[in-house]
């Protein structure tokens, strides 16, 4: 098992855990309105998008309020290249077009360069913004390509957001929980895991918080 992974999961749910009993979550109130960010993404597999299904029908048994990431956009967060919730001198807009063509040159350029690898997703994690489903690579493969892109890409120096985690988000709060507690139970409880691979990196342009609509701009295959 991927350790750092390991203890970085076990780390954030002993922070969060109490503040999830104190029921102090973030509503969102973004969903669904404009935005404008490029993004960098990995698809999920039928077979993993049929396991959230499962899991966010048990989901919304227990909170009925909660807003359930549609299973038509659900995708891993790669990493953000023009943060739509960053702050940029610029501009989102002017900062992605001062890069655009270098970095998308460049993105293909590591078509069929890289290997693909697999993940295993495991533990439901609560968070104060999102319940997300959390997944293990082998041996950091996902962590290693990102320095790979941070090295050979041109990111904006301004982009704020750097992934470390590999994890799908089920579901959000549009309201404060009814029963914290019995959440918590759900999902230390689970038993739902699921594998797939990784074997294409997708550039997209968000349009609508959060990437329910979103334009692709390029792809790249792992071998």
């Amino acid at each position: 098992m991927n350790q750092r992974l390991h203890n970085l999961y076990l780390q954030l749910q002993t922070t969060n855990i109490p503040k999830i009993l104190r029921n102090e979550i973030e509503i969102d109130t973004m969903i669904g309105k404009p935005i404008y960010g490029v993004t960098l993404q990995i698809d999920l597999s039928p077979e993993v998008k049929q396991i959230i299904k499962i899991i966010q029908q048990q989901l919304i048994q227990i909170e009925p309020t909660l807003y359930l990431s549609p299973l038509e956009f659900a995708h891993i967060s790669f990493n953000q290249v023009v943060y739509w919730k960053g702050t940029y001198r610029s501009g989102q807009v002017k900062t992605w077009e001062l890069v655009q063509k270098e970095f998308i040159t460049k993105f293909l350029a590591l078509n069929k360069m890289l290997n693909a690898f697999s993940i295993s997703f495991q533990p439901l994690l609560v968070f104060p913004a999102a319940i997300i489903w959390a997944a293990f690579d082998e041996n950091d493969e996902l962590e290693k390509l990102r320095e790979v892109f941070f090295a050979k890409l041109p990111f904006p120096p301004e982009t704020p957001k750097r992934n470390h985690m590999i994890h799908t988000s089920l579901a959000r709060f549009k309201k404060k929980l009814t029963n914290p507690q019995k959440l918590l139970d759900f999902v230390s409880l689970q038993k739902f895991d699921s594998t797939m691979k990784v074997s294409e990196i997708i550039l997209r342009r968000e349009n609508l918080y959060p990437s329910l609509e979103t334009r692709e701009i390029a792809r790249i295959q792992l071998i």
